[in-house]
């Protein structure tokens, strides 16, 4: 995500405005929201916590759940695991800052990776979702003529980030994930990917485009809705309770858009398989093969936990887990 909001930023750095005045949205969630929170939590595998161990004979899996976004508080993380980081045999990312280079440099020879070849989305579109989405992309700095030709995914992703982080990433303020990058950089500790760099344009490829105009609808929220959400997230990140952030985050997206139910679930579980599910199995293998007694695994936080988590594909392939002070 932060690698392509990057991209983003590199060809469009207009006039997006810096103040992100979100609040925590929890507090006016009704009585059934909670409980639908709750049942989605209910028997959830390893459903909180940020670092844990994953022990396998003599081998240590430091995994560490982090946040893509800037927060002061990332400071004293950091802080806290710079031992673990120094002393690891290797750490493993989602993106290293070569590979978001390479990202950035595939985009530029091979428009056709984020962008239509053919009819744009006011020709795939209904005039009225067209007429939101357009409103949406120039809360963003994007000019809706270009938003149009975007692959429907990818601007899905753009448009569910409030201008204030897109703001932050322009500025330069990274998240835990660049703390991480430049400890290990100073030790002098192998840094690389957990996939290649162009994973997840691989993974929307093999979709249909009409799968991705469908998916397009979870990018079409305010700027007031995306800013609260980044708000409510950072906080339940900090109280390290991503899958209640997965839940919470669901129920917020559903509030705000003109979905049924049913639809918008499929929808979003959809999204989760591919953007969640189906790269953390990817990244078992590389994880197994990596050389070394401590490996270090930084990921964002909601790839640790559920059935499909990071944490319960490693307990699957006999690794005993613990949680750590975070």
């Amino acid at each position: 995500m932060r690698a392509l909001i990057a991209i983003f930023l590199l060809a469009f750095p207009t006039t997006i405005r810096a103040a992100c005045d979100g609040e925590d949205l929890r507090p006016r969630l009704d009585s059934a929201q909670h409980e639908e929170i709750a049942q989605r939590l209910a028997d959830v595998p390893y459903a909180s916590g940020n670092y844990w161990t994953a022990t396998r004979k003599d081998r240590v899996v430091h995994v560490i759940g982090t946040m893509h976004i800037d927060h002061p508080a990332l400071d004293d993380i950091a802080a806290r695991l710079a031992p673990v980081i120094k002393a690891a045999d290797h750490v493993f990312v989602e993106a290293t800052k070569e590979d978001q280079i390479a990202l950035q440099n595939a985009i530029s020879t091979d428009p056709d990776l984020a962008f239509l070849s053919g009819p744009t989305l006011i020709d795939l579109l209904p005039p009225e979702e067209w007429a939101r989405l357009a409103e949406a992309a120039k809360a963003r700095g994007l000019p809706p003529f270009m938003a149009a030709k975007f692959q429907p995914w990818y601007l899905s992703l753009v448009l569910s980030m409030p201008p204030c982080v897109l703001k932050a990433v322009a500025n330069g303020e990274h998240g835990l994930d660049y703390r991480i990058m430049d400890l290990a950089a100073d030790a002098g500790v192998p840094l690389n990917g957990l996939e290649p760099f162009d994973t997840v344009f691989t993974l929307f490829k093999q979709g249909t485009l009409e799968e991705q105009l469908e998916m397009l609808k979870l990018g079409m929220v305010s700027v007031k809705a995306a800013e609260d959400a980044t708000v409510t997230l950072m906080n339940q990140y900090l109280e390290q309770n991503h899958m209640e952030a997965l839940a919470t985050s669901r129920i917020a997206t559903r509030l705000h858009l003109d979905v049924p139910k049913d639809e918008f679930n499929v929808i979003f579980d959809d999204l989760m398989t591919l953007m969640i599910d189906r790269r953390n199995q990817g990244w078992m293998p590389v994880i197994d093969a990596a050389e070394g007694e401590s490996i270090v695994v930084a990921a964002g936080a909601l790839h640790l936990g559920g059935e499909m988590g990071v944490l319960n594909l490693l307990a699957q392939e006999g690794y005993v887990l613990e949680r750590q002070p975070f």
